[in-house]
């Protein structure tokens, strides 16, 4: 495995929410797992997952196609 300095490493990605499978999602965590420093532990410390969420229809209408929130008020 590659030798670990101090300076943290970091990825994020933004996918395309339609036509996703598992197989791409699979690829694309290993890809960047490999990015990290092993292609075959990759050392991930903390793996986040954000599910996208429909927009109210107030937004919707506006042309939102996905809101994602954490502590606010409902309209």
């Amino acid at each position: 495995m590659a030798s670990q300095s101090g300076a943290a490493k970091f990825a994020a990605v933004a996918l395309n929410p339609s036509g996703q499978n598992l197989d791409a999602i699979h690829k694309i965590v290993t890809t960047i797992l490999a990015r990290g420093g092993c292609g075959k532990c990759g050392r991930a410390a903390y793996l986040r997952v954000d599910f996208l969420g429909d927009p109210p229809p107030e937004l919707a209408k506006e042309g939102v196609i996905s809101l994602i929130e954490q502590g606010l008020k409902a309209g």
